[in-house]
């Protein structure tokens, strides 16, 4: 029975497929650190992930190769993180990354990298399409003072990141240039 138990509320708090926390996890863990980086006046950034061209290895290759991407990604992240960094699977392809006491140039520099390993470990599950990663930051207090309004705001400056790169990468294949797997969609 405790084994059921534990397995029980292990499922209810991890994603079956990463092994990542789960959305349910990340709000609670989420408000905790909100109270930690009111208590220390520290900052706290969220960034929401939407993995870019994720929905071209599905289409093309299946979604069985597309779960080894996520999950490649996954571990990626996860072992990118500093000790006390949060990742957590918000669902489909958006991974969430709860950053305390990151912001300015060492966020950029963590969200670099965080591109970097996305792209290295999804080549190496699915060469043939590039994926990458578009971000959205919320920092606590600025852009709110709860999870729900943290997560939405980041969420929403993530999607204006894609519409963005999405209408950028159109006009410049419409006048024949090459998409730029390099962007990193930050704003």
């Amino acid at each position: 029975n405790a084994r059921h138990y534990e397995q029980a509320a292990s499922s209810a708090s991890t994603d079956f497929l990463t092994g990542l926390p789960n959305a349910r996890s990340l709000a609670q863990h989420l408000e905790g650190e909100i109270s930690r980086a009111s208590r220390q006046s520290m900052p706290l950034s969220i960034l929401v992930t939407d993995l870019d061209g994720f929905k071209m290895v599905n289409d093309l290759f299946g979604h069985l190769e597309g779960n080894r991407v996520l999950c490649a990604v996954a571990q990626a992240l996860r072992d990118s993180c500093r000790e006390y960094d949060y990742v957590a699977r918000l669902g489909g392809d958006e991974f969430v990354i709860v950053l305390p006491g990151l912001n300015g140039s060492d966020l950029q520099s963590r969200i670099e990298l965080f591109d970097r390993v996305v792209r290295t470990a999804s080549a190496e599950v699915c060469s043939q399409v590039p994926v990458g990663l578009s971000v959205g930051i919320a920092q606590f207090p600025r852009d709110g003072q709860d999870a729900p309004t943290l997560l939405s705001n980041a969420d929403a400056k993530m999607y204006q990141t894609k519409t963005i790169r999405k209408s950028r990468n159109a006009a410049h294949s419409a006048r024949g240039f090459a998409f730029d797997s390099n962007e990193i969609g930050t704003r």
